[in-house]
């Protein structure tokens, strides 16, 4: 039996928070993101950093993984070749239980088993691609999947999914009575579906609800001030930059971020970080205009021509 091994992924110890577990499987996450690391072995790592934090960013499935290992925190989860089965923590949506294998654990490790009863059906998992805005705002979509009925034919199901705002790479929900056929008269089994966000095709990042991105402005910009515009999921925002801002500092854009997905009322963050372009070309003018700037501020510059290919 190895307990030890989702742990070692993750690179922290037995005793780590759900926080700390969180905080290490976001980093990782990122870190080996198929659509952002495209290095050789990137993708194993990051299927190895999911099937870590499937198990221990869940306190019954950790609790079952530290007592029993892999056999213990994998009972009862069925598995149908639909792939990538996620969880992230315990949450609900109208109705909707998100991620909580306490039940299927208690079925599996407590109680009787009568053979000839009713059983409950195998659950099944679906993968839901999302675009970065998707998740952000959420979306109504139907997916499709073939379930053993009851009768025991093989069909087509189609189920309508309300994917609520906020939700990140890595969570699923559960669909109650969605996946395949019980046994002698047993009811349903529940559908996983997990979420795969997409990169931002405005260079933001996501942590959390936060969202962040970068600016450039320019020394001018930087050191008189200006009222720039900041382009947000929620739109484009006017940010004022006091004068003598230096690069790097993060400006916050309150309310701008995405929908906390306990409480979709609840609205994370935007932070900006300007960075300050220098220009890489410079007409006579602006020379000596620089040079009059730096001498006035008694500064002693000797320019330096720009390296060519050869230095």
């Amino acid at each position: 039996m190895d307990n030890e091994e989702y742990y070692n992924t993750l690179g922290i110890d037995k005793n780590a928070s759900q926080d700390e577990i969180k905080h290490a499987y976001r980093k990782l996450s990122k870190k080996y993101h198929p659509d952002l690391n495209h290095e050789p072995g990137a993708e194993d790592k990051y299927k190895q950093v999911q099937e870590a934090y499937e198990t221990l960013g869940n306190p019954q499935k950790k609790a079952a993984y530290d007592q029993y290992g892999k056999a213990g925190a994998n009972a009862g989860a069925g598995q149908n070749g639909f792939g990538g089965g996620f969880q992230q923590g315990g949450f609900s949506f109208n109705g909707q239980d998100f991620g909580d294998f306490g039940d299927i654990f208690s079925q599996m490790f407590g109680g009787g088993f009568n053979p000839n009863g009713p059983r409950k059906g195998r659950d099944l998992q679906y993968r839901v691609n999302l675009t970065f805005e998707e998740a952000v705002f959420g979306k109504e979509t139907e997916i499709k999947y073939v379930r053993q009925e009851k009768g025991g034919s093989s069909k087509e199901h189609a189920v309508k999914v309300t994917i609520p705002a906020g939700v990140e790479t890595g969570q699923q929900m559960r669909l109650s009575g969605q996946g395949e056929a019980g046994v002698n008269g047993g009811p349903y089994g529940d559908l996983y579906v997990s979420f795969v966000v997409g990169k931002s095709a405005d260079g933001f990042q996501r942590e959390g609800a936060d969202i962040y991105s970068e600016k450039g402005i320019s020394f001018v910009q930087a050191a008189l001030g200006d009222k720039i515009t900041v382009k947000t999921v929620r739109g484009e925002v006017e940010l004022t930059v006091p004068a003598g801002t230096q690069t790097g500092t993060e400006f916050r854009l309150r309310g701008k971020g995405a929908a906390y997905v306990n409480n979709p009322n609840r609205i994370g963050d935007h932070y900006v970080k300007v960075v300050v372009q220098v220009p890489k070309r410079l007409s006579e003018k602006e020379r000596k205009a620089l040079q009059n700037y730096a001498e006035t501020r008694g500064e002693s510059v000797t320019p330096q021509k720009k390296r060519g290919l050869f230095g």
